[in-house]
Protein backbone atom coordinates (compact mmCIF):
# COMPACT_ATOMS: atom_id res chain seq x y z
CA UNK A 1 0.00 0.00 0.00
CA UNK A 2 1.19 3.53 -0.73
CA UNK A 3 1.94 5.87 2.16
CA UNK A 4 1.70 9.08 0.15
CA UNK A 5 -1.27 9.68 -2.16
CA UNK A 6 -1.13 12.74 -4.38
CA UNK A 7 -3.94 14.15 -6.48
CA UNK A 8 -4.16 16.44 -9.46
CA UNK A 9 -7.08 18.83 -8.96
CA UNK A 10 -8.86 19.75 -12.20
CA UNK A 11 -10.60 16.68 -13.57
CA UNK A 12 -9.44 14.49 -10.69
CA UNK A 13 -10.67 15.97 -7.41
CA UNK A 14 -13.06 18.54 -8.83
CA UNK A 15 -15.00 19.24 -11.99
CA UNK A 16 -13.81 22.76 -12.66
CA UNK A 17 -14.47 22.86 -16.40
CA UNK A 18 -16.98 25.71 -16.35
CA UNK A 19 -14.68 28.10 -14.50
CA UNK A 20 -11.66 27.22 -16.62
CA UNK A 21 -13.67 27.60 -19.83
CA UNK A 22 -14.90 31.05 -18.85
CA UNK A 23 -11.41 32.14 -17.71
CA UNK A 24 -9.91 31.17 -21.07
CA UNK A 25 -12.83 32.84 -22.85
CA UNK A 26 -12.17 36.09 -20.94
CA UNK A 27 -8.42 35.91 -21.64
CA UNK A 28 -8.87 35.58 -25.40
CA UNK A 29 -11.41 38.40 -25.44
CA UNK A 30 -9.00 40.60 -23.47
CA UNK A 31 -6.23 40.04 -26.02
CA UNK A 32 -8.53 40.54 -29.01
CA UNK A 33 -8.01 36.96 -30.19
CA UNK A 34 -10.76 34.58 -31.37
CA UNK A 35 -11.60 32.06 -28.66
CA UNK A 36 -10.75 28.50 -29.86
CA UNK A 37 -13.65 26.98 -27.89
CA UNK A 38 -14.35 23.72 -26.07
CA UNK A 39 -11.86 21.49 -27.88
CA UNK A 40 -9.01 23.85 -26.99
CA UNK A 41 -10.05 24.07 -23.34
CA UNK A 42 -10.17 20.28 -23.02
CA UNK A 43 -6.65 19.99 -24.43
CA UNK A 44 -5.38 22.87 -22.30
CA UNK A 45 -6.58 21.63 -18.92
CA UNK A 46 -3.61 20.33 -17.00
CA UNK A 47 -1.07 22.26 -19.06
CA UNK A 48 0.89 25.26 -17.73
CA UNK A 49 -0.93 28.45 -18.75
CA UNK A 50 1.93 29.92 -20.82
CA UNK A 51 2.27 26.64 -22.74
CA UNK A 52 -1.48 26.45 -23.32
CA UNK A 53 -1.60 29.95 -24.77
CA UNK A 54 1.58 29.61 -26.83
CA UNK A 55 1.75 26.03 -28.08
CA UNK A 56 -1.88 24.94 -28.00
CA UNK A 57 -3.51 28.21 -29.05
CA UNK A 58 -0.68 29.81 -31.04
CA UNK A 59 -1.08 33.15 -29.26
CA UNK A 60 1.48 35.81 -30.12
CA UNK A 61 4.34 35.84 -27.61
CA UNK A 62 3.76 39.46 -26.63
CA UNK A 63 0.12 38.72 -25.73
CA UNK A 64 0.80 35.78 -23.41
CA UNK A 65 1.54 37.72 -20.16
CA UNK A 66 -1.68 39.71 -20.61
CA UNK A 67 -3.66 36.52 -21.33
CA UNK A 68 -2.27 34.75 -18.25
CA UNK A 69 -3.01 37.78 -16.04
CA UNK A 70 -6.57 38.04 -17.36
CA UNK A 71 -7.18 34.31 -16.92
CA UNK A 72 -6.07 34.48 -13.30
CA UNK A 73 -8.05 37.64 -12.60
CA UNK A 74 -11.25 36.02 -13.84
CA UNK A 75 -10.47 32.79 -12.01
CA UNK A 76 -9.82 34.63 -8.75
CA UNK A 77 -13.03 36.63 -9.00
CA UNK A 78 -15.44 34.06 -10.46
CA UNK A 79 -13.89 30.88 -11.82
CA UNK A 80 -13.03 29.30 -8.48
CA UNK A 81 -16.73 29.28 -7.64
CA UNK A 82 -17.68 27.46 -10.85
CA UNK A 83 -16.64 24.00 -9.69
CA UNK A 84 -17.90 21.00 -7.73
CA UNK A 85 -16.40 17.93 -6.08
CA UNK A 86 -16.74 14.62 -7.92
CA UNK A 87 -19.22 12.21 -6.35
CA UNK A 88 -17.70 10.05 -3.63
CA UNK A 89 -14.38 11.91 -3.57
CA UNK A 90 -14.64 13.24 -0.04
CA UNK A 91 -15.47 9.78 1.27
CA UNK A 92 -12.48 8.30 -0.55
CA UNK A 93 -10.15 10.94 0.90
CA UNK A 94 -11.50 10.41 4.40
CA UNK A 95 -11.00 6.64 4.18
CA UNK A 96 -7.41 7.10 3.02
CA UNK A 97 -6.79 9.47 5.92
CA UNK A 98 -8.26 6.95 8.34
CA UNK A 99 -5.66 4.45 7.12
CA UNK A 100 -2.87 6.90 7.94
CA UNK A 101 -1.99 7.99 4.39
CA UNK A 102 -0.33 11.33 3.70
CA UNK A 103 -2.58 13.17 1.24
CA UNK A 104 -1.42 16.00 -0.98
CA UNK A 105 -2.16 17.83 -4.20
CA UNK A 106 0.19 18.39 -7.12
CA UNK A 107 -1.62 20.89 -9.31
CA UNK A 108 -0.49 23.50 -11.81
CA UNK A 109 -3.36 25.64 -10.55
CA UNK A 110 -1.97 28.63 -8.65
CA UNK A 111 -1.48 27.46 -5.08
CA UNK A 112 -3.58 30.18 -3.47
CA UNK A 113 -6.46 29.29 -5.81
CA UNK A 114 -6.10 25.58 -5.06
CA UNK A 115 -6.12 26.11 -1.30
CA UNK A 116 -9.11 28.48 -1.42
CA UNK A 117 -11.12 26.12 -3.66
CA UNK A 118 -10.41 23.09 -1.49
CA UNK A 119 -11.48 25.06 1.56
CA UNK A 120 -14.69 26.34 -0.06
CA UNK A 121 -15.55 22.83 -1.30
CA UNK A 122 -14.95 21.22 2.10
CA UNK A 123 -11.87 19.19 1.15
CA UNK A 124 -8.99 21.18 2.59
CA UNK A 125 -9.06 19.39 5.96
CA UNK A 126 -8.39 16.10 4.17
CA UNK A 127 -5.00 17.25 2.88
CA UNK A 128 -1.63 17.36 4.60
CA UNK A 129 -0.08 19.43 1.82
CA UNK A 130 -1.33 21.61 -1.03
CA UNK A 131 1.36 21.98 -3.68
CA UNK A 132 0.47 24.32 -6.53
CA UNK A 133 1.96 26.70 -9.07
CA UNK A 134 3.73 29.91 -8.11
CA UNK A 135 3.23 33.36 -9.61
CA UNK A 136 6.06 32.89 -12.12
CA UNK A 137 4.83 29.55 -13.50
CA UNK A 138 8.37 28.24 -13.05
CA UNK A 139 7.44 25.01 -11.25
CA UNK A 140 6.70 21.79 -13.15
CA UNK A 141 4.30 18.97 -12.32
CA UNK A 142 7.29 16.79 -11.46
CA UNK A 143 8.63 19.53 -9.20
CA UNK A 144 5.32 19.74 -7.35
CA UNK A 145 5.26 15.97 -6.88
CA UNK A 146 8.81 15.93 -5.50
CA UNK A 147 7.95 18.79 -3.15
CA UNK A 148 5.03 16.80 -1.77
CA UNK A 149 7.19 13.68 -1.39
CA UNK A 150 9.70 15.71 0.59
CA UNK A 151 6.96 17.11 2.84
CA UNK A 152 5.61 13.60 3.39
CA UNK A 153 9.08 12.28 4.26
CA UNK A 154 8.52 9.10 2.29
CA UNK A 155 10.29 7.29 -0.53
CA UNK A 156 9.24 7.80 -4.14
CA UNK A 157 8.27 4.14 -4.39
CA UNK A 158 5.74 4.71 -1.59
CA UNK A 159 4.04 7.48 -3.56
CA UNK A 160 1.34 7.51 -6.25
CA UNK A 161 -0.22 10.37 -8.21
CA UNK A 162 -3.83 10.23 -9.38
CA UNK A 163 -4.50 12.33 -12.45
CA UNK A 164 -6.62 12.61 -15.57
CA UNK A 165 -4.25 13.79 -18.31
CA UNK A 166 -1.00 12.83 -20.05
CA UNK A 167 0.54 15.89 -18.35
CA UNK A 168 -0.03 14.14 -15.02
CA UNK A 169 1.40 10.87 -16.32
CA UNK A 170 4.49 12.64 -17.62
CA UNK A 171 4.96 14.48 -14.33
CA UNK A 172 4.75 11.24 -12.36
CA UNK A 173 7.24 9.57 -14.71
CA UNK A 174 9.71 12.45 -14.43
CA UNK A 175 9.39 12.48 -10.64
CA UNK A 176 9.85 8.72 -10.41
CA UNK A 177 6.52 7.90 -8.73
CA UNK A 178 3.67 5.62 -9.76
CA UNK A 179 0.68 6.94 -11.68
CA UNK A 180 -3.01 6.14 -11.35
CA UNK A 181 -5.09 7.35 -14.29
CA UNK A 182 -8.68 8.48 -13.80
CA UNK A 183 -11.02 8.30 -16.78
CA UNK A 184 -13.88 10.51 -15.59
CA UNK A 185 -12.07 13.85 -15.98
CA UNK A 186 -11.01 15.98 -18.93
CA UNK A 187 -8.16 13.97 -20.44
CA UNK A 188 -8.48 10.20 -20.53
CA UNK A 189 -11.80 8.67 -21.54
CA UNK A 190 -13.56 5.60 -20.19
CA UNK A 191 -12.75 3.73 -23.39
CA UNK A 192 -9.05 3.93 -22.40
CA UNK A 193 -9.53 1.93 -19.17
CA UNK A 194 -6.63 -0.47 -18.81
CA UNK A 195 -4.85 0.94 -21.88
CA UNK A 196 -2.99 3.98 -20.51
CA UNK A 197 0.79 3.61 -20.80
CA UNK A 198 2.66 3.75 -17.52
CA UNK A 199 -0.41 3.65 -15.28
CA UNK A 200 -0.59 1.07 -12.49
CA UNK A 201 -4.38 1.23 -12.81
CA UNK A 202 -7.30 3.20 -14.18
CA UNK A 203 -10.22 4.43 -12.10
CA UNK A 204 -13.63 5.34 -13.47
CA UNK A 205 -14.82 7.01 -10.27
CA UNK A 206 -13.66 8.01 -6.79
CA UNK A 207 -14.50 4.65 -5.22
CA UNK A 208 -12.30 2.86 -7.73
CA UNK A 209 -9.36 5.08 -6.75
CA UNK A 210 -9.67 3.73 -3.22
CA UNK A 211 -10.04 0.13 -4.42
CA UNK A 212 -6.92 0.31 -6.59
CA UNK A 213 -4.76 1.98 -3.95
CA UNK A 214 -5.79 -0.55 -1.29
CA UNK A 215 -5.48 -3.55 -3.61
CA UNK A 216 -2.85 -6.03 -2.39
CA UNK A 217 0.26 -5.97 -4.52
CA UNK A 218 -0.36 -2.48 -5.92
Amino acid sequence: MYNCILFDMDGTLVNSFEGIYHAYEAAFEETGTPFPGVSFVRRAIGAPLPLAFSQLAGLDKDKIPKAVACYRRYYREKGMKEAYVYEGMKETLQKLKERGCFLGTATLKKEEFARKMLDDLGLLSCFDAVCGADATDSVTKAGLILRAVKLARVKKEDTILAGDTPYDAEGAREAGVDFLAVTYGFGYGKEEKGKIPGAVGTAGNAAEILDIILRPGV
